[in-house]
C-alpha cells in the first residue's frame, strides 16, 4: 500500500508537471519563434549575448531557494523542526536582500562590464531590464518552492503557464506597436517581457498564497540556518555555472580573435549554436526540469525516514519518466533535424549538428534529475564540486579546441558536448554510489528495442506519407502503444500496486 501510495503521488505530480511543461514548452517555442522572426539576426544576437549575464545575476540574487525550500517544507512533515510561514517569511528576507545587493553590484559593474568585456555597448539598455527581473523572480521561486515542497504541483505549474503567456502578450504588443528596425529597442521590450512574465506569475501566487491557514509547530526552530546551509553550496554550485557561462562568449571571442577570426563570423558562429543548434537539442528539456521539481520532495521524505527501497523505486522511475518521452522527441529530431529546425526557427543554420550529436543529449536529460536526488539527498557540497569542475574545465576547453583549425568557430560547441557527457556520467555514478541503487538495465533495454522498432515503423511511413508531421504524429501513437504494451507506461497502476 505504502508503494502505491507512493507511486500515486509521484505519478499524478510528475504526470501534471510534465503536461504543463509541455504546454510552456510550445509557448516557449511560439515565443521564440516571434523573437526570431521580429529582431532579426542583429537584434537575436544581443538577446543571445545578454543572456549569460542575466542568468549570473538572477543565480546569485535567488540563492537557489525553489530546490532549498521544497527539500525543507516536504521534509518538515516529518521532522516538524520549522514552521512553514517562518520557512517562507523568512527565505523572501533573505532573497530580497540578495537581489538587491545584487542590483547594486550590477549598477556599478554594467558600463564596463558592456564596453570593455562584451566590446558591446549597446547591450547596456538590454541587460539594466535584469533590475525588474531579480527581486521578482526571488518573490516567484520563493512561493513556488513552498507548493513544490507540499507536493501541489498544479499552484507553481499554473504560475509558470501564466508567466508564458503574458510574456507572449507582451511580445505581441511590441511586435504591433514598435518598429523593429531600432534593434537595441526592441531587444531592451522583449527583455523587459521577462519582468512582466515574473510579475503576473507574482501577483496570481500571492493571490493564492493568502488563503492558506499556516500551520504552527510547538517549540519550532528559526530556519534561516538551515535554509543557508542548503541554499549556499547549490548557489555556489549554480554561481559557478552561470559564472562560466557568464565568460563562455568573453573567453570564445577573445581566443578567435586573437587567431585572426572575424568579429562578424564570431558573434555569428556563437548565436547560431546557442540560439538554434543546442535549443533544438534539448527541445525534451521541460521533461527533466519537471522531474528535478518533482523529485525532490518524494526523495526528500524518503530519505529522512531511511527508506532506501523507495528512494530505489523513485529512481526506476525517474528513469522511465526522463527517457520515455525524451527518446522519441530524440529519435524524429534524428530522422527529421531539417524539417524541424526551419518549422521552430525558419532556418537552416546550425542543422548540421543535430544528426550526429541528438542521442548523446540522453544524457543531458537524465543530468538534471539526478543532481536534484543529490541535492535532496544532501549532498548539495556535491554537486558544488561537480559543477565547478566541469564548468572550469568547458572554459579550458573551449581555448584548445580553439587552437585546432578543423574545429576553431565551432569549439564552443564541442566543449559544451564533452563536459555534458562527462558531467551527466559521473552525477549518475555518484548518485548509484550514494542511494545504493543499480542500474535497471531491464528499462534501457526495453526501451532501446522500442526504439528500434519505431526507427523502421518511421522509415516506412516516411516513404507512405512524405509528410515529416503526418509520421510524427502517427509514431506517437505507436511509440506509446509499445512502450503501455511493455508495460513501462503502467496507467494499471493508480489502480493497483505496481
Amino acid at each position: 500500500m505504502l508503494k502505491k501510495t507512493l507511486y500515486n503521488s509521484f505519478f499524478i505530480n510528475t504526470s501534471i508537471i510534465i503536461l504543463s511543461g509541455f504546454i510552456i514548452k510550445i509557448l516557449g517555442l511560439l515565443n521564440k519563434i516571434l523573437i526570431t522572426r521580429y529582431l532579426g539576426t542583429e537584434g537575436m544576437s544581443l538577446y543571445i549575448i545578454s543572456f549569460p549575464t542575466i542568468i549570473l545575476f538572477l543565480n546569485i540574487s535567488t540563492l537557489n531557494i525553489n530546490n532549498t525550500i521544497s527539500k525543507i517544507i516536504s521534509e518538515i512533515n516529518i521532522t516538524k523542526e520549522y514552521s512553514p510561514k517562518k520557512i517562507i517569511t523568512t527565505s523572501l528576507k533573505l532573497t530580497l536582500l540578495s537581489s538587491l545587493v545584487t542590483i547594486i553590484i550590477l549598477l556599478i559593474i554594467i558600463k564596463p562590464l558592456t564596453a570593455v568585456f562584451l566590446k558591446n555597448d549597446l547591450l547596456l539598455f538590454p541587460l539594466l531590464t535584469t533590475i525588474l527581473l531579480i527581486p521578482l523572480t526571488a518573490i516567484s521561486d520563493t512561493l513556488k518552492g513552498y507548493y513544490n515542497g507540499l507536493k501541489q504541483i498544479t499552484k507553481s505549474t499554473l504560475a509558470n503557464i501564466i508567466e508564458q503567456v503574458t510574456r507572449i502578450i507582451f511580445v505581441l504588443f511590441v511586435f504591433f506597436f514598435f518598429d523593429s528596425s531600432n534593434y537595441v529597442t526592441t531587444t531592451t521590450l522583449i527583455l523587459l517581457a521577462l519582468s512582466f512574465g515574473e510579475l503576473c506569475s507574482v501577483i496570481y501566487l500571492i493571490f493564492k498564497i493568502r488563503k492558506i491557514t499556516f500551520y504552527e509547530y510547538p517549540q519550532s526552530n528559526n530556519p534561516t540556518k538551515k535554509i543557508l546551509s542548503l541554499a549556499l553550496p547549490s548557489t555556489f554550485s549554480k554561481l559557478i555555472g552561470s559564472f562560466t557561462y557568464f565568460l563562455e562568449p568573453i573567453i570564445y571571442t577573445w581566443i578567435l580573435s586573437f587567431l585572426s577570426y572575424q568579429a562578424i563570423d564570431i558573434q555569428k558562429t556563437y548565436t547560431i549554436i546557442n540560439a538554434y543548434t543546442i535549443p533544438l537539442l534539448t527541445t525534451a528539456s521541460f521533461i527533466s526540469a519537471a522531474l528535478s521539481t518533482t523529485i525532490i520532495p518524494s526523495i526528500s521524505e524518503n530519505y529522512a525516514s531511511k527508506n532506501e527501497k523507495n528512494i530505489k523505486y523513485l529512481i526506476d522511475k525517474v528513469l522511465i519518466f526522463c527517457l520515455v518521452p525524451s527518446l522519441l522527441i530524440t529519435l524524429l529530431l534524428f530522422y527529421y533535424p531539417t524539417e524541424y529546425m526551419n518549422l521552430i526557427y525558419a532556418t537552416n543554420e546550425g542543422t548540421n549538428f543535430i544528426k550526429p550529436f541528438v542521442f548523446l543529449f540522453l544524457f543531458y536529460y537524465l543530468h538534471m534529475p539526478f543532481m536534484s536526488i543529490l541535492h535532496a539527498i544532501g549532498k548539495t557540497k556535491t554537486q558544488f564540486w561537480i559543477s565547478t569542475f566541469f564548468s572550469c574545465i568547458r572554459l579550458i576547453l573551449i581555448i584548445i579546441l580553439s587552437l585546432i583549425p578543423e574545429i576553431g568557430l565551432n569549439s564552443i560547441f564541442y566543449s559544451v558536448i564533452i563536459t555534458m557527457l562527462l558531467n551527466s556520467l559521473i552525477t549518475i555514478l555518484i548518485v548509484c554510489r550514494y542511494t545504493k541503487y543499480q542500474i535497471n538495465f531491464k528499462i534501457l533495454f526495453t526501451l532501446f528495442l522500442i526504439t528500434i522498432i519505431t526507427y523502421f515503423i518511421l522509415i516506412l511511413f516516411d516513404k507512405i506519407f512524405n509528410n515529416y508531421l503526418i509520421v510524427s504524429i502517427i509514431c506517437l501513437f505507436i511509440y506509446l502503444f509499445l512502450c503501455y504494451s511493455f508495460d513501462l507506461i503502467k496507467i494499471k497502476s493508480l489502480r493497483n500496486n505496481s
